[in-house]
């Protein structure tokens, strides 16, 4: 690999190049670019073609990042600006007439046509009598290409990047003059129409007839009459100080404020820098815990010393709540029946929600409607995929069937119609040992029939299902009915919005 000895040589420290400093920063430290030859096909079709879309591609992402350190904000550029800015306003010809203003907006675009024109040309120079041809020879000769690539492109590139720096440099300040003169014209002339009432009272100040001829007549500068007045001073020791003083002031004045803007900007670079060897810089981390769930997206951003920790509390928590339920009700009521002489044994709740799967929200940033279903006295032996099979997608709604069950208690399901409702409750008593009593369903209507609050009807998903069974316990721990029975309370919850069984789900017997 080539060395930076004989840099001196010519003068130039190429750390210091700004092609150097923005690829450093955008490759993550790696100067010397590199042609990736898994990029190139061996075969005949497409293997140049190949090779300029990749060269092509890469320059973009260079230019991009140079565009960008290009018109980066920095108090010295903003210096430099309100110095440019008050040397023209001195020096502008506050009697120039419309057709000079014209004339004058005309030569600066016509001169940003040289400029754009000669940038232009300096990039199809370089790029088609020196990167192309690199390139075709890369296709078939990768040490030779490799070579040329890396002696036309450091100062293709540096070239490129000069030219692009001088079209915006010089379009933001001819943009800036023809803006102002356009303004400018377009004030006077209003300020010049009787009816202005702000002309109405620059005529009270400095008559009609200098208002009227505002635009005619020889120029007047700020600069010519600040000149102009140094030299109506009679007294030559004076005239020579006031003149030296106001041109030495102006100038220490520049000079000074570039020293500030300047420190502002090596304070800000230094507490920057200060920063990233602290915290390292400051990084946005988009974070998928579930592969199985490609939505279900947590975006962070922060220096990368707070990220680590917090991407791992993240991880760990969706981790430990993965499995859990917080808060969940069961059928809205406890699962502890202190009435009801016979305890069910066995139930399974099964929810349904408005997302196939998470996040469980809408993409106008609303928590999607929910609905339960309980299902009493579920068989023994249950599989994940038979109570996946049953749970299927219905039409949800306002209407609340409820079927009677032949071992004394009920499933209710709210659907669009009551046929709706009847035929979901059928299919889920396939996984119960209950059957509905003849002339057991009926339909409540809408539960609120109030317009403002009455919803169209929307589909519903299984999304979730929480196996719940007691036991007697073997000790006296537990909840006892008002039999004298002790009986303990155990869970199984597993999702049911996957495509395939979860891992370590244990027997649902």
């Amino acid at each position: 690999m080539a060395t930076a000895q004989a840099i001196p040589k010519i003068g130039m420290i190429l750390k210091d190049l700004a092609s150097r400093k923005i690829r450093s920063s955008s490759t993550g430290g790696n100067l010397i670019r590199t042609w990736s030859a898994s990029a190139i096909t061996t075969s005949s079709s497409g293997g140049f073609l190949e090779t300029i879309i990749n060269g092509a591609v890469r320059f973009g992402n260079f230019l991009i990042s140079a565009i960008s350190s290009a018109i980066s904000f920095s108090f010295t550029k903003l210096w430099s600006w309100v110095v440019g800015g008050v040397q023209f306003l001195y020096n502008f010809d506050w009697n120039m007439s419309d057709t000079a203003i014209d004339k004058q907006v005309e030569g600066l675009w016509n001169s940003f046509g040289g400029i754009l024109g000669g940038a232009v040309g300096r990039a199809i120079g370089w790029v088609g009598c020196g990167v192309v041809p690199a390139a075709a020879v890369f296709s078939f000769n990768q040490s030779l290409g490799t070579h040329l690539l890396k002696e036309v492109g450091e100062q293709a590139l540096d070239e490129m990047l000069d030219a692009a720096s001088e079209v915006i440099n010089a379009g933001f300040r001819m943009g800036a003059q023809a803006t102002f003169l356009w303004l400018y014209k377009d004030v006077r002339r209003a300020l010049k129409d009787p009816n202005n009432i702000f002309g109405q009272g620059l005529r009270a100040v400095l008559g009609s007839g200098t208002l009227d001829n505002w635009g005619t007549g020889e120029s007047w500068t700020i600069a010519k009459a600040v000149e102009k007045k140094i030299e109506s001073i009679p007294n030559v020791f004076w005239r020579n100080f006031t003149e030296e003083m106001l041109e030495e002031g102006s100038e220490a004045c520049i000079e000074a404020g570039f020293a500030v803007a300047g420190g502002i900007d090596a304070w800000l670079a230094q507490q920057a820098m200060q920063q990233n060897s602290v915290l390292g810089a400051d990084r946005t981390v988009e974070i998928t815990p579930d592969r199985s769930a490609p939505d279900e997206r947590i975006i962070l951003s922060g220096p990368e010393a707070v990220l680590r920790p917090t991407i791992v509390n993240v991880l760990a928590t969706h981790q430990m709540l993965g499995n859990r339920d917080v808060g969940v009700l069961i059928n809205g009521t406890p699962t502890d029946e202190y009435i009801t002489p016979s305890v069910q044994e066995r139930s399974l709740f099964i929810e349904f929600r408005e997302k196939i799967a998470p996040p469980w929200r809408m993409p106008s940033g609303k928590r999607v409607r929910c609905r339960e279903i309980t299902i009493p006295d579920v068989k023994r032996g249950l599989t994940w995929e038979e109570i996946k099979r049953a749970a299927k997608q219905y039409t949800s709604g306002q209407r609340l069937v409820t079927a009677r069950l032949n071992n004394g208690r009920q499933v209710q399901c709210y659907a669009s119609t009551e046929n709706e409702g009847l035929q979901k409750i059928k299919e889920l008593l396939v996984l119960s040992t209950a059957e509905i009593l003849p002339n057991g369903a009926r339909d409540s209507g809408y539960t609120d029939p109030t317009p403002r609050r009455r919803s169209l009807p929307y589909l519903v998903y299984p999304t979730k299902a929480v196996l719940v069974w007691k036991k007697r316990a073997a000790d006296l721990e537990g909840r006892e009915d008002i039999a004298g029975n002790i009986w303990e309370e155990q869970r199984i919850e597993f999702n049911l919005w996957t495509d395939d069984a979860p891992v370590n789900l244990p027997l649902l017997g």
